[in-house]
């Protein structure tokens, strides 16, 4: 579902910059490459944001076998 019509920027995309450090909207937008327009996906953003660091922590942390 895109979340940014305007820089037509999905869930998927999100989910992606929160892996890779985005913490919050213009983080968001700095790694999909684009910049904000009009603002009115702000609310959604930090949403996604705030869920998919949530489900990043509960994950269990796979430790490579010696």
């Amino acid at each position: 579902m895109y979340l940014c019509i305007c820089r037509a920027i999905r869930e998927r995309d999100v989910d992606a910059a929160v892996r890779a450090g985005a913490r919050k909207p213009s983080d968001v937008f700095r790694a999909c490459g684009k910049s904000p327009q009009c603002g009115s996906c702000a609310c959604d953003l930090r949403e996604r944001i705030a869920h998919t660091v949530r489900e990043e922590a509960s994950q269990p942390v796979l430790m490579a076998a010696d």
